[in-house]
């Protein structure tokens, strides 16, 4: 009597369950990937903005002389401009052959808000000494509503903080 020889591979119920326990990771891990995304975007903006803003103090320091920081377009939302005064006249030439601008800082991610406590069009200036013309908090959030915003809290002396876990509406 013969017995049949058993093909080698897997069998339709083996195969089978393998996608389902697939499905079931997949659907278990793609809803905290999304909320990682998120997270990371909105640390990324915070970063830059505390880093432009760093950047404007430093430069002051190391230059000597005024270094000003003013909103993209007139709105934080589009993010922030540092800039050297070169003739002094307190108003940002036009062109960039002049070397007047030196860090632009866009605010690009769809899904995240900025808002200053100054307004939607912030304009400050960092003195030799490292000092800010005035105190400045920016707030950013995303699309989902709870405890997920950061602040950025820069005071009149130059020294910035950045905080987690601010309140946002959401939307």
């Amino acid at each position: 009597m013969l017995i049949p020889k058993r093909s080698p591979g897997f069998t339709l119920v083996e195969l089978m369950m393998v996608i389902a326990i697939l499905a079931i990771v997949i659907a278990i891990g793609v809803p905290s990937f999304t909320t990682l995304i998120k997270n990371n975007r909105l640390a990324a903006a915070t970063n830059d903005l505390a880093g432009a803003l760093q950047f404007a103090r430093a430069e002051a320091v190391r230059r000597g002389s005024r270094i000003q920081v003013s909103s993209v377009s007139d709105n934080i939302a589009n993010g922030v401009m540092v800039w050297f005064d070169k003739d002094g006249d307190g108003n940002l030439d036009s062109g960039d052959d002049d070397g007047e601008k030196l860090r632009v800082v866009h605010l690009n991610a769809s899904d995240i808000s900025a808002a200053a406590d100054a307004g939607t069009n912030v304009s400050l200036t960092f003195s030799p000494r490292g000092r800010a013309s005035g105190a400045l908090t920016v707030s950013l959030c995303d699309d989902r509503s709870g405890n997920y915003g950061k602040e950025v809290s820069l005071l009149a002396t130059g020294v910035m903080r950045t905080k987690s876990g601010m309140t946002c509406g959401g939307g």
